[in-house]
Protein backbone atom coordinates (compact mmCIF):
# COMPACT_ATOMS: atom_id res chain seq x y z
CA UNK A 1 0.00 0.00 0.00
CA UNK A 2 2.85 2.20 -0.24
CA UNK A 3 2.34 5.30 -1.80
CA UNK A 4 -1.43 4.32 -3.32
CA UNK A 5 -4.12 5.64 -0.27
CA UNK A 6 -6.69 4.02 -2.47
CA UNK A 7 -5.39 0.65 -2.09
CA UNK A 8 -4.89 1.34 1.59
CA UNK A 9 -8.61 2.01 2.21
CA UNK A 10 -9.49 -1.14 -0.18
CA UNK A 11 -7.58 -2.89 2.64
CA UNK A 12 -9.66 -1.46 5.21
CA UNK A 13 -12.85 -1.38 3.15
CA UNK A 14 -12.50 -5.81 3.27
CA UNK A 15 -12.33 -5.78 6.79
CA UNK A 16 -15.76 -3.80 7.39
CA UNK A 17 -19.35 -5.22 6.34
CA UNK A 18 -20.86 -3.65 3.44
CA UNK A 19 -18.67 -0.98 3.74
CA UNK A 20 -18.69 0.18 7.20
CA UNK A 21 -15.28 -0.23 8.57
CA UNK A 22 -14.61 -0.34 12.67
CA UNK A 23 -13.09 3.04 14.12
CA UNK A 24 -10.14 1.09 15.09
CA UNK A 25 -9.68 -0.27 12.31
CA UNK A 26 -9.47 3.28 10.70
CA UNK A 27 -6.89 4.40 13.55
CA UNK A 28 -4.62 1.23 12.79
CA UNK A 29 -4.34 2.17 9.04
CA UNK A 30 -3.16 5.55 9.87
CA UNK A 31 -0.69 4.20 12.05
CA UNK A 32 0.67 2.37 9.40
CA UNK A 33 0.63 6.23 7.32
CA UNK A 34 2.35 7.47 9.61
CA UNK A 35 5.28 4.27 10.26
CA UNK A 36 5.62 4.03 6.70
CA UNK A 37 6.14 7.95 6.19
CA UNK A 38 7.51 10.63 8.76
CA UNK A 39 6.81 13.64 6.07
CA UNK A 40 3.44 15.53 6.97
CA UNK A 41 3.86 16.10 3.45
CA UNK A 42 2.85 12.87 2.35
CA UNK A 43 0.04 12.34 4.86
CA UNK A 44 -1.36 15.53 3.54
CA UNK A 45 -0.89 14.13 0.16
CA UNK A 46 -2.97 11.40 1.00
CA UNK A 47 -5.73 12.96 2.67
CA UNK A 48 -5.89 15.30 -0.53
CA UNK A 49 -6.54 12.45 -2.68
CA UNK A 50 -8.84 9.95 -0.38
CA UNK A 51 -11.17 13.19 -0.18
CA UNK A 52 -11.30 13.46 -3.94
CA UNK A 53 -12.59 9.56 -3.80
CA UNK A 54 -16.66 9.04 -3.01
CA UNK A 55 -16.54 6.45 -0.74
CA UNK A 56 -17.19 6.92 2.88
CA UNK A 57 -14.15 4.47 3.55
CA UNK A 58 -12.00 6.91 1.49
CA UNK A 59 -13.42 10.38 3.13
CA UNK A 60 -13.14 8.75 6.68
CA UNK A 61 -9.45 7.53 6.30
CA UNK A 62 -8.68 10.69 5.00
CA UNK A 63 -10.07 12.46 8.20
CA UNK A 64 -8.47 9.94 10.47
CA UNK A 65 -5.23 11.30 8.46
CA UNK A 66 -5.96 14.42 9.25
CA UNK A 67 -6.53 14.49 12.94
CA UNK A 68 -2.94 14.58 13.91
CA UNK A 69 -1.94 17.39 11.91
CA UNK A 70 -4.64 19.45 13.74
CA UNK A 71 -1.64 21.54 15.80
CA UNK A 72 0.67 21.52 12.76
CA UNK A 73 -1.03 21.90 9.22
CA UNK A 74 -4.28 24.32 9.85
CA UNK A 75 -5.09 25.12 6.61
CA UNK A 76 -4.83 21.32 5.45
CA UNK A 77 -7.09 20.25 8.38
CA UNK A 78 -9.64 23.27 7.63
CA UNK A 79 -10.11 22.64 3.84
CA UNK A 80 -11.17 18.75 5.07
CA UNK A 81 -13.50 19.76 7.37
CA UNK A 82 -15.30 21.82 5.14
CA UNK A 83 -15.18 19.29 2.48
CA UNK A 84 -16.69 16.41 4.87
CA UNK A 85 -18.86 18.89 6.34
CA UNK A 86 -20.75 19.44 3.25
CA UNK A 87 -20.68 15.53 2.59
CA UNK A 88 -23.89 13.88 0.75
CA UNK A 89 -23.29 10.43 3.63
CA UNK A 90 -24.33 11.45 7.24
CA UNK A 91 -21.90 9.67 8.86
CA UNK A 92 -18.97 11.01 7.22
CA UNK A 93 -20.52 14.81 8.02
CA UNK A 94 -20.51 13.16 11.79
CA UNK A 95 -16.48 12.48 11.08
CA UNK A 96 -16.41 16.47 9.96
CA UNK A 97 -18.28 17.37 12.79
CA UNK A 98 -15.91 14.77 15.38
CA UNK A 99 -12.84 16.24 13.28
CA UNK A 100 -14.00 20.10 14.21
CA UNK A 101 -14.23 19.26 17.37
CA UNK A 102 -11.26 18.08 18.18
CA UNK A 103 -9.84 20.50 16.17
CA UNK A 104 -11.15 23.51 18.73
CA UNK A 105 -10.42 21.28 21.87
CA UNK A 106 -6.91 20.91 21.09
CA UNK A 107 -6.08 24.47 19.24
CA UNK A 108 -9.23 26.69 20.17
CA UNK A 109 -7.76 29.92 19.16
CA UNK A 110 -6.87 28.82 15.94
CA UNK A 111 -9.72 26.97 14.70
CA UNK A 112 -12.63 29.74 15.97
CA UNK A 113 -12.16 31.90 13.46
CA UNK A 114 -12.90 29.12 10.99
CA UNK A 115 -15.68 28.17 12.63
CA UNK A 116 -16.97 31.54 12.52
CA UNK A 117 -16.58 31.46 8.89
CA UNK A 118 -18.86 28.69 8.55
CA UNK A 119 -21.31 29.46 11.27
CA UNK A 120 -22.20 32.43 9.06
CA UNK A 121 -22.05 30.45 5.43
CA UNK A 122 -25.30 29.68 3.48
CA UNK A 123 -24.47 25.89 3.69
CA UNK A 124 -26.42 24.42 6.67
CA UNK A 125 -24.46 21.74 6.81
CA UNK A 126 -21.59 23.33 7.61
CA UNK A 127 -23.26 25.00 10.50
CA UNK A 128 -24.74 22.14 11.73
CA UNK A 129 -21.18 21.01 11.76
CA UNK A 130 -20.04 23.61 14.05
CA UNK A 131 -23.04 23.29 16.18
CA UNK A 132 -21.95 19.79 17.24
CA UNK A 133 -18.67 20.60 17.17
CA UNK A 134 -19.24 23.14 20.45
CA UNK A 135 -20.94 20.30 21.95
CA UNK A 136 -17.52 18.22 21.68
CA UNK A 137 -15.25 20.96 22.46
CA UNK A 138 -17.24 21.63 25.09
CA UNK A 139 -16.77 18.38 27.12
CA UNK A 140 -13.02 19.15 28.07
CA UNK A 141 -14.85 22.36 30.86
CA UNK A 142 -12.20 24.59 29.91
CA UNK A 143 -13.89 27.83 31.92
CA UNK A 144 -12.32 30.47 29.89
CA UNK A 145 -14.09 28.83 26.69
CA UNK A 146 -17.43 28.87 28.00
CA UNK A 147 -18.60 32.48 26.63
CA UNK A 148 -16.93 31.67 23.33
CA UNK A 149 -18.30 28.72 23.12
CA UNK A 150 -21.65 30.09 23.45
CA UNK A 151 -21.22 32.66 21.66
CA UNK A 152 -20.30 30.80 18.55
CA UNK A 153 -23.57 28.79 18.95
CA UNK A 154 -25.81 31.96 19.19
CA UNK A 155 -25.97 32.55 15.52
CA UNK A 156 -27.82 29.21 15.00
CA UNK A 157 -30.34 29.43 17.49
CA UNK A 158 -32.36 31.33 14.83
CA UNK A 159 -31.57 29.13 12.61
CA UNK A 160 -34.50 27.68 10.06
CA UNK A 161 -32.92 24.96 8.61
CA UNK A 162 -34.40 21.79 10.76
CA UNK A 163 -30.87 20.32 10.44
CA UNK A 164 -29.44 22.54 12.41
CA UNK A 165 -31.66 23.30 15.27
CA UNK A 166 -32.65 19.57 15.88
CA UNK A 167 -28.76 19.43 16.69
CA UNK A 168 -28.45 22.46 18.70
CA UNK A 169 -31.48 22.94 21.72
CA UNK A 170 -31.31 19.28 22.82
CA UNK A 171 -28.10 18.56 21.61
CA UNK A 172 -25.03 20.49 22.21
CA UNK A 173 -27.01 22.50 24.43
CA UNK A 174 -29.14 20.63 26.83
CA UNK A 175 -26.24 17.65 25.48
CA UNK A 176 -23.17 19.25 26.78
CA UNK A 177 -23.16 22.69 27.13
CA UNK A 178 -25.91 22.74 30.01
CA UNK A 179 -23.51 20.43 31.78
CA UNK A 180 -20.39 21.86 31.19
CA UNK A 181 -21.17 25.70 31.76
CA UNK A 182 -24.33 25.42 33.53
CA UNK A 183 -24.28 28.78 34.97
CA UNK A 184 -22.78 30.54 31.67
CA UNK A 185 -25.79 28.42 29.92
CA UNK A 186 -28.28 29.28 32.38
CA UNK A 187 -27.71 33.06 32.25
CA UNK A 188 -27.45 33.02 28.09
CA UNK A 189 -30.57 30.82 28.35
CA UNK A 190 -32.88 33.69 30.80
CA UNK A 191 -31.98 36.03 28.01
CA UNK A 192 -32.74 34.03 25.00
CA UNK A 193 -35.70 32.94 26.50
CA UNK A 194 -36.96 36.62 25.97
CA UNK A 195 -36.16 36.82 22.29
CA UNK A 196 -39.43 37.11 19.92
CA UNK A 197 -38.30 34.53 17.29
CA UNK A 198 -39.87 31.63 17.26
CA UNK A 199 -36.95 29.30 16.46
CA UNK A 200 -35.11 30.84 19.12
CA UNK A 201 -37.14 30.01 21.80
CA UNK A 202 -38.10 26.51 20.62
CA UNK A 203 -34.39 25.89 21.42
CA UNK A 204 -34.67 27.07 24.71
CA UNK A 205 -37.38 24.82 25.20
CA UNK A 206 -35.81 21.74 23.98
CA UNK A 207 -32.63 22.85 26.25
CA UNK A 208 -35.27 20.80 28.94
CA UNK A 209 -36.36 17.89 26.28
CA UNK A 210 -32.26 16.60 27.32
CA UNK A 211 -31.76 14.34 30.28
CA UNK A 212 -28.99 17.52 31.40
CA UNK A 213 -32.18 20.26 31.16
CA UNK A 214 -34.31 17.15 33.29
CA UNK A 215 -31.44 17.38 36.43
CA UNK A 216 -31.19 20.82 36.43
CA UNK A 217 -35.36 21.54 35.89
CA UNK A 218 -36.12 23.43 39.03
CA UNK A 219 -33.55 26.35 37.84
CA UNK A 220 -35.36 26.35 34.46
CA UNK A 221 -39.09 26.59 35.97
CA UNK A 222 -38.75 30.30 35.51
CA UNK A 223 -37.33 30.07 32.11
CA UNK A 224 -40.38 27.35 30.81
CA UNK A 225 -42.88 29.48 32.65
CA UNK A 226 -42.45 32.53 30.68
CA UNK A 227 -42.10 30.74 27.16
CA UNK A 228 -45.67 28.51 28.41
CA UNK A 229 -47.18 32.61 27.95
CA UNK A 230 -46.08 32.16 24.49
CA UNK A 231 -49.14 30.32 22.45
CA UNK A 232 -47.32 29.83 18.82
CA UNK A 233 -48.09 26.42 18.10
CA UNK A 234 -44.35 25.86 17.46
CA UNK A 235 -43.47 27.17 20.83
CA UNK A 236 -45.76 25.78 23.00
CA UNK A 237 -44.96 22.22 21.39
CA UNK A 238 -41.40 22.55 22.97
CA UNK A 239 -42.37 23.54 26.20
CA UNK A 240 -44.93 20.31 26.34
CA UNK A 241 -41.95 18.23 25.52
CA UNK A 242 -39.38 20.21 27.66
CA UNK A 243 -42.65 19.58 30.52
CA UNK A 244 -43.07 15.97 29.63
CA UNK A 245 -39.69 15.12 29.85
CA UNK A 246 -39.33 16.48 33.45
CA UNK A 247 -42.21 14.83 34.82
CA UNK A 248 -40.86 11.83 33.36
CA UNK A 249 -36.98 11.49 34.33
CA UNK A 250 -38.00 13.73 37.77
CA UNK A 251 -42.43 12.67 39.00
CA UNK A 252 -41.59 14.08 42.39
CA UNK A 253 -41.14 17.59 40.43
CA UNK A 254 -44.54 17.17 39.67
CA UNK A 255 -46.32 19.61 42.43
CA UNK A 256 -44.06 22.06 41.55
CA UNK A 257 -44.90 22.43 37.92
CA UNK A 258 -48.62 22.22 38.77
CA UNK A 259 -47.35 25.56 41.38
CA UNK A 260 -45.74 27.54 38.82
CA UNK A 261 -47.91 26.80 35.88
CA UNK A 262 -51.20 28.16 38.19
CA UNK A 263 -53.75 26.08 36.07
CA UNK A 264 -53.34 29.15 33.86
CA UNK A 265 -51.22 27.36 31.08
CA UNK A 266 -53.23 25.47 28.70
CA UNK A 267 -50.13 23.68 27.25
CA UNK A 268 -48.46 23.23 30.69
CA UNK A 269 -51.78 21.58 31.90
CA UNK A 270 -52.04 19.38 29.12
CA UNK A 271 -48.57 17.72 29.57
CA UNK A 272 -49.72 17.35 33.67
CA UNK A 273 -52.54 15.34 32.55
CA UNK A 274 -50.71 13.18 30.02
CA UNK A 275 -48.06 12.22 32.45
CA UNK A 276 -50.86 11.86 35.17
Amino acid sequence: MTGDPLAASDILRRTGQRGWVKKAEYSRAAAIVRAQSASTLVRRDWATRLLQHPRRVDKELAAVILRPLITTDRPDVERGIHRLARDEDWEVRETAASLLGDALERAFAEYLPPAQLWMAAGDPRLRRAVVVAAKYAARSRHPERADPLLDLIEPALADHDEYVRRNLGPFAIGGQLLRSYPDDTFARLERWAREPDENVRWNVASVFTSASGARAAERGFGILAFLATDTRPFVTRAVSAAVRNILKRRPELRDAVAEWDGGQRAVVRDALEASA
